[in-house]
């Protein structure tokens, strides 16, 4: 099929991005001065600049222009991954718990969830396998939602997954290479670590302050090894309970824009009210910001539902990399989600479990407090706490004796992303965290 103008134009500048004749920064010419450039109207010039955007190669500036948004090293999709697309291009159309005391669990108790999910009849809807990108209806609410709290998406910026892990699972596949240094929280989410091990990465820990990351040494380690994505938490982090500050998420943001760095900010609480902090797509609006949320930790770990916002092209990437590994999500499970979001239940559920856990953290942190125990910081909300121990203690030793005991703690060294030596200390749940077998455990040990 012949080659329409717009086409041969849209190639033309999108091989001059590829192939870094026009860095990233620079700024294309005028609409107007581009139609004179290629003699074609200012529609096609439009329309050119529009699929440049959609491919996440360029970004619109109001009132300044169109500029190269194209990274290299991350924009650039693994050498084998369109020859896979174009093979199927047909689909285009902590489980054993013998413990009885869950202190150091990273869910809420099913009590607290199970009648978080109505039984419903699932109406008439999308068959087969849905789309890649997931149900529409519930990318929908995600969109609305992120535009109630002053974000504005479109639903083709975001996939639904199977949780956040698969979603960790994609960006890693997507973004990391064996060998690529690869920047983490330290303490962070263990299970992230052991993903980024399995893809041969190399895991680099940024110390994480009662105030997020530190932005110095995020600096310094990144361009040390050359890293070129950063996994994070803005709010309510697992495991520190803690937030990242408005400061400190500027210079995060800073770094990612100097180090030509993504940032994956990893938020099972995104849609949890009451969380003090900044997120750090509120400042970056998904240009090197790509958003991991979940509905496990708000509605049930069962569901098994998540999604990533991302700019378009990286959306689009990761939709047909999704494609490829599990042809698409679960769109049941989905339209029971978008169901409860629509009907306001999920509003309900979601202010419930905020109210529920302010209790439950306020009588964790006094009864921690009598028995002279102390916590990292306070937490900004969330379901989390990092309590520290006694030096003289051993974390990892002290979770064997409370096993042995049908107590189940989360020892602080499984958090820790580096080798170096880090002082004792322990994830608590604060919706498990008040049982009084816990405390007289505790009171032993101390």
């Amino acid at each position: 099929m012949a080659q329409t103008k717009t086409d041969r134009i849209f190639d033309a500048l999108k091989n001059r991005i590829t192939q870094g004749e026009l860095p990233h920064g620079a700024r294309l010419a005028s609409l107007r001065q581009a139609s004179q450039q290629y003699g074609v109207s200012k529609n096609i010039m439009v329309t050119v600049y529009d699929r440049l955007v959609a491919r996440g190669l360029v970004t619109s500036r109001p009132g300044a222009g169109f500029f190269v948004a194209y990274v290299p090293s991350m924009a650039e999709e693994p050498a084998n991954l369109q020859e896979a697309i174009d093979t199927l291009s047909l689909l285009r159309a902590q489980l054993d718990r013998p413990h009885t005391v869950l202190a150091g669990d990273g869910r809420p108790p099913a009590s607290w969830l199970l009648k978080a999910v109505p039984a419903l009849t699932l109406g008439v809807g999308e068959g087969g396998y849905g789309t890649p990108h997931g149900l529409l209806a519930l990318r929908e609410c995600i969109a609305v939602g992120q535009l109630a709290q002053g974000i504005e998406v479109t639903p083709s910026q975001i996939v639904t997954t199977f949780g956040a892990n698969h979603a960790l699972e994609l960006l890693i596949r997507r973004f990391v290479s064996a060998g690529d240094p690869v920047l983490v929280d330290d303490p962070g989410y263990y299970p992230l670590f052991a993903k980024l091990r399995l893809a041969g990465a190399k895991v680099i820990g940024v110390p994480r302050r009662s105030t997020g990351p530190d932005p110095d040494a995020l600096r310094s380690l990144a361009l040390e090894h050359g890293a070129r994505i950063f996994f994070t938490q803005s709010l309510g982090q697992n495991p520190t309970g803690c937030s990242i500050a408005l400061p400190i998420a500027h210079a995060i943001l800073q770094v990612a824009e100097r180090q030509e760095m993504l940032v994956v900010d990893d938020d099972p609480f995104l849609d949890l009210p009451g969380i003090e902090g900044t997120r750090l797509a509120h400042l970056d609006l998904f240009d090197r910001v790509i958003q991991v949320g979940s509905y496990s930790k708000t509605l049930s770990p069962s569901l098994r539902s998540g999604y990533i916002i991302a700019r378009p092209g990286i959306a689009s990437s990761l939709a047909e990399l999704k494609m490829i590994l599990t042809v698409s999500s679960s769109s049941y499970a989905e339209r029971i989600i978008a169901n409860l979001i629509r009907s306001r239940r999920y509003e309900k559920i979601k202010f419930t479990m905020a109210r529920r856990l302010s209790e439950a953290r306020a009588e964790g942190m006094r009864r921690l407090s009598s028995l002279g125990l102390s916590l990292f910081a306070e937490p900004h909300g969330g379901l989390y706490g990092w309590l520290k121990l006694p030096d003289d203690l051993d974390d990892l030793e002290m979770a064997r004796e409370a096993s042995a005991h049908g107590i189940f703690l989360a020892p602080g060294s499984l958090f820790q992303a580096g080798c170096q030596e880090h002082p004792p200390g322990m994830r608590i749940n604060w919706s498990r965290v008040n049982d009084s077998r816990f405390y007289s455990f505790l009171r032993r040990m101390l």
